[in-house]
C-alpha cells in the first residue's frame, strides 16, 4: 500500500502508440569530441515479437510499433545533412522484425555512394540479411555476431529463444559460404534449471559451428575460422517471467566458466575457438540492484562515500568497499540474490504497471520449467495484456 494518500496504489507506464506522428529529433546535438556512438541513430521500431524470458525490455516495451518508412526516410536525409556523421545505425531490438527492412536498406544503400556507413545491430543470420551486409561491411576485416544464450536445445526453450540448432548451423554456413571466417558467439551462464550437460553443450555448439566451416572446400575458405565465445552471468529482472529466479553465488559462476573452458579444449576444432567470460563481481552487484527494496538505497549512498563513482570503468571498481557498504549497513546479498521468491510474495516493483500482466508472467515462469516454448507475437497472442493496454493495439493485432 502506498504510504501517502495522494499517491496512487498502481503507476501505468506511459505509452506512444503512433510512433509515426510523434516528434523525433532531426537536428540532434553533436559532440566537440570522439564519441563512442559517433553515429546517426534511427529508431525503425519499439517493442519485440520473440518473448525472450531473460529479456526485460522485451517485455517492458511491448507491444511492438512500427515507424512508418517513409517518415524513417526523411529522418534519415535530414539527421545525416544536419549531423555531418558518416555512419547511421537503425536502432530496435530485432530489427529483422521490421516489416519495410529491405526497403529501408535499398534506400540507405544510396547514401553509401556518398560515404555513409550503415550500422546493422539486431540482426537474424539469414539470407536476406547476409546479402545486406555483405554490401555494407568489410567482410575481410567484419564478424558476425549469433546470439544463442544457451547450448543446449533443452536451455534455450526454457529460455524461449525460438533459436534451434539447425538455424544456428544454416545461418553459420550461409556466412561462411558468403566469406565471412570470424564469428561470435554470446551465452549465459547460471541461467533457470541449467545443468553442466548444457554448460558443456556451448563448446560443443561452437565446435559444430567450425565444422561447418570445414565442410567448405579448400580452395574457397578464406583462412582458418575464428570463433570467439564469450559468457555472461544471467541477472535476473523485474518484469520478466525470470523475476522469482534465484542466482548463484560468486564462486558458482566461475566454476560454471571453468566448465565451459575445460570442455573447450576437448573439442576437435579447439585452435579455432577463443573463450572469454565476465568476471562475477560485478554480476553479485548487478543481482541485488536489479531486483533490489528501498532498503538498497543505504548501501548505494554508503558505497559512494565510500569513493565508489566511475565503477562502470573496471579500472576504478574496487568489490572490496562495496562487501564493506553492504556489511556497514547490514544489508544481505544472500536475501536478494539466492533465494527462488514464491509466486505470492509482493515485489518492490508490483505497484508499477507496464502492460504485461503478473498472471502472463507467472504462467511464462511456469512454462519454462517446463521446457515449454511459447509461439512468438506474429504467430499467436498468448494474451499478456500489452497489446490492449491503454486502448492500444499492437501492429500484429492490426494485421
Amino acid at each position: 500500500m502506498p504510504r501517502f494518500s495522494d499517491v496512487p496504489a498502481k503507476v501505468k507506464k506511459e505509452i506512444q502508440m503512433d510512433l509515426t506522428n510523434t516528434v523525433y529529433p532531426r537536428r540532434p546535438l553533436v559532440p566537440f569530441i570522439k564519441a563512442t556512438q559517433d553515429r546517426v541513430v534511427l529508431e525503425i521500431q519499439r517493442g519485440c515479437i520473440r518473448g525472450c524470458r531473460f529479456c526485460q525490455a522485451g517485455m517492458i516495451y511491448r507491444p511492438t510499433r512500427e515507424r512508418d518508412v517513409e517518415m524513417l526516410k526523411d529522418c534519415a536525409r535530414d539527421m545525416l545533412e544536419s549531423t555531418g556523421h558518416e555512419e547511421i545505425s537503425l536502432s530496435s531490438l530485432s530489427s529483422s522484425d521490421y516489416k519495410h527492412l529491405k526497403e529501408l536498406i535499398n534506400y540507405l544503400m544510396e547514401s553509401r555512394e556518398k560515404g555513409v556507413n550503415i550500422s546493422l545491430p539486431s540482426l537474424r543470420i539469414d539470407a536476406f540479411s547476409l546479402e545486406v551486409m555483405s554490401k555494407v561491411q568489410d567482410i575481410r576485416k567484419s564478424s558476425l555476431t549469433f546470439a544463442p544464450e544457451a547450448g543446449s536445445q533443452r536451455l534455450r526453450n526454457v529460455i524461449n529463444k525460438g533459436l534451434t540448432e539447425e538455424v544456428i548451423l544454416n545461418g553459420a554456413g550461409l556466412a561462411f559460404e558468403g566469406g565471412w571466417q570470424k564469428v561470435k558467439l554470446y551465452f549465459m551462464l547460471g541461467l533457470p534449471t541449467e545443468t553442466e550437460e548444457d554448460m558443456r553443450e556451448i563448446p560443443r555448439l561452437a565446435d559444430r559451428i567450425a565444422r561447418r566451416y570445414y565442410e567448405i572446400p579448400k580452395e574457397k575458405r578464406k583462412g582458418k575460422c575464428q570463433i570467439t565465445i564469450s559468457t555472461s552471468f544471467f541477472v535476473p529482472k523485474p518484469f520478466t517471467p525470470f523475476q522469482w529466479a534465484s542466482m548463484y553465488e560468486k564462486e558458482d559462476y566461475l566454476s560454471c566458466a571453468r566448465v565451459v573452458n575445460e570442455e573447450m579444449k576437448e573439442q576437435l576444432n579447439r585452435k579455432s575457438l577463443k573463450y572469454n567470460w565476465h568476471e562475477a563481481d560485478v554480476t553479485v552487484l548487478e543481482g541485488v540492484f536489479a531486483r533490489g527494496d528501498r532498503r538498497v538505497g543505504q548501501v548505494l549512498l554508503k558505497a559512494y562515500e565510500k569513493g565508489c563513482i566511475f565503477d562502470a570503468w573496471s579500472e576504478f571498481f574496487d568489490n572490496q568497499k562495496w562487501m564493506e557498504a553492504f556489511e556497514e549497513c547490514g544489508i544481505s546479498i544472500d536475501f536478494y540474490n539466492l533465494r527462488e521468491r514464491s509466486l505470492d510474495e509482493v515485489l518492490p516493483w508490483d505497484f508499477i504497471d507496464c502492460g504485461v500482466s503478473r498472471e502472463f508472467l507467472k504462467q511464462e515462469w511456469k512454462r519454462a520449467k517446463e521446457g515449454q516454448i511459447t509461439p512468438n507475437c506474429s504467430i499467436q497472442c498468448s494474451g499478456c495484456g500489452a497489446a490492449g493496454f491503454q486502448g492500444g493495439v499492437c501492429i500484429e493485432h492490426q494485421n
